[in-house]
């Protein structure tokens, strides 16, 4: 993907230059003309400014439920409820991707330790150990992911691409998917119409 977007010189500008931009989230000011990441809230998994950078959408919910994948997966699914699958970012679509709660410093599996308690996963044992209702904390399907080449995050973000805000955990688990986008804006206290659409993002 190669939009281009700015924000309006007035509101708030994140720097791009900061010595950990991950773990974060990353908030698309409206309207974006990428339905891709249109009122998206993206969860910035891991970031280098030589290695690029990769995140997850956390507020787009996938045409498909749990237990429609875990049957083509021939995974039995013993007493995990059924919940919607997220559509984590336009790379790789048909890749799985388990977001889960951990014990601090024990995953689960090989993975990205995203957090002390959080880690993401490609790993078909750690979705069946979930389907078993095996792991100790709360967890998602997503299915692909938002990538960017090296340096390409922090231009988008000093043209205003993007608005880069501090982790905050309860946005993973604790709100509701339809709520997340909303809920952002209103905990920084800002208001996305005050913004000016503009182009830019991640890789498709």
């Amino acid at each position: 993907m190669t939009d281009e977007r700015d924000v309006d010189e007035g509101s708030a500008r994140q720097p791009a230059e900061r010595e950990a931009l991950a773990p974060g989230f990353l908030i698309a000011p409206p309207p974006l003309s990428d339905r891709n990441f249109d009122r998206s809230l993206v969860l910035l998994a891991a970031h280098e400014s030589d290695g690029g950078s990769l995140g997850f959408i956390l507020n787009r919910v996938a045409p498909w439920r749990l237990h429609e994948l875990l049957e083509d997966l021939e995974i039995a699914d013993r007493g995990v409820d059924d919940r919607d699958v997220l559509m984590g970012g336009p790379v790789s679509r048909a890749s799985g991707f388990v977001l889960y709660e951990h014990s601090a410093g024990s995953p689960a599996g090989d993975g990205l330790e995203i957090t002390a308690t959080l880690s993401v996963t490609p790993s078909r044992d750690v979705l069946e150990l979930a389907a078993r209702g095996r792991l100790p904390g709360r967890f998602d399907l997503l299915l692909g992911y938002a990538g960017w080449a090296p340096h390409q995050l922090e231009g988008e973000l000093r043209r205003g691409a993007w608005l880069h805000l501090p982790f905050d955990p309860e946005l993973v688990f604790d709100v509701p998917v339809a709520e997340r986008w909303d809920e952002v804006w209103a905990r920084q206290g800002l208001d996305p119409a005050g913004f000016i659409a503009v182009r830019g993002g991640a890789q498709a």
